[in-house]
């Protein structure tokens, strides 16, 4: 038997389903369908069976899981040690942002492993704390950083800081500012998309401030919020960094909370933080975010 039929064994019983299995393995449905068919061809024993809701381990899928995972756990460590016995460190890491690249210190990042492990090389990609984390689990990505906790167990997570956000207040709406939160609850809110962790922080704080926001946009990209804000065409909420690039394009007020904070942690999945690359990676991150 081969590794990567074991491995699309151990993606299926994941996902449950050839088509998810499919997109993580970036392969189509018929060739993992093959793999797993030829696998248990030659195990002589059947591992799914095949639902209307997906693949379901069979009794004897379930006791051969754990050993196929083992296997190629060994396997990985086979080639960690390997990696490890080399002169220099050699490899692509791809990483997805979930916010700007100056925020998150990605130039001082590229210049500090550039100088240590020039052979090492980022692949950046820009996305939200949600995608990054399900592109991480596909294989998509192999890393990156996200606000909030991780959603899924097999998500290693690095606390890099407790990052504050504040009310942002066009211009043009400052002299509502003096009379409260309450005379700002009429005002146009542009939110971040309902799945992302900060707008999580929205709702709970619009309950403790016993207001209900009647006008909202949900806008999708920092940037874009920023000019919208700047403009004078609604409140939203910002990090002390983006209020600074939101000022630079109009006058823009900012109103600070305690309860309007959130974790940053730098991401990747848990069988790859022992990667000899992906250690040097997540060093020089911590190394940025904690000096």
């Amino acid at each position: 038997m081969e590794l990567y039929q074991l491995n699309t064994f151990v993606i299926v019983a994941e996902e449950g389903h050839l088509t998810r299995a499919a997109e993580r393995l970036h392969a189509s449905q018929p060739t993992v369908s093959a793999h797993i068919k030829s696998l248990e061809e030659e195990l002589e024993t059947r591992l799914f069976i095949r639902t209307p809701k997906g693949m379901q381990l069979t009794e004897a899928g379930e006791r051969l899981l754990m050993k196929a995972q083992n296997v190629l756990n060994a396997a990985r460590e086979l080639r960690l040690e390997a990696r490890n016995m080399g002169d220099e460190l050699v490899g692509d890491i791809s990483m997805g942002l979930n916010t700007d690249a100056e925020y998150l210190q990605i130039v001082p990042l590229l210049k500090s492993l550039g100088e240590e492990h020039p052979k090492v090389t980022l692949l950046i990609q820009q996305s939200g704390s949600t995608s990054v984390q399900g592109a991480i689990r596909k294989g998509k990505l192999d890393c990156g950083f996200i606000f909030g906790a991780p959603r899924h167990k097999d998500i290693h997570a690095v606390h890099l800081e407790t990052t504050r956000f504040f009310v942002a207040v066009p211009d043009v709406y400052r002299d509502r500012m003096e009379m409260g939160m309450e005379a700002l609850a009429d005002l146009p809110w542009i939110l971040d998309p309902s799945d992302n962790p900060v707008q999580k922080l929205t709702t709970p704080f619009f309950e403790s401030m016993g207001i209900r926001p009647r006008n909202t946009l949900e806008v999708d990209g920092d940037e874009v919020i920023r000019v919208l804000v700047a403009a004078g065409r609604g409140l939203s909420f910002m990090r002390e960094n983006e209020l600074t690039l939101a000022n630079r394009i109009g006058k823009v007020h900012a109103m600070p909370f305690d309860q309007l904070a959130i974790d940053l942690h730098f991401v990747c999945l848990q069988r790859r933080d022992q990667d000899p690359v992906m250690q040097a990676v997540i060093n020089h991150v911590v190394k940025l975010w904690r000096t």
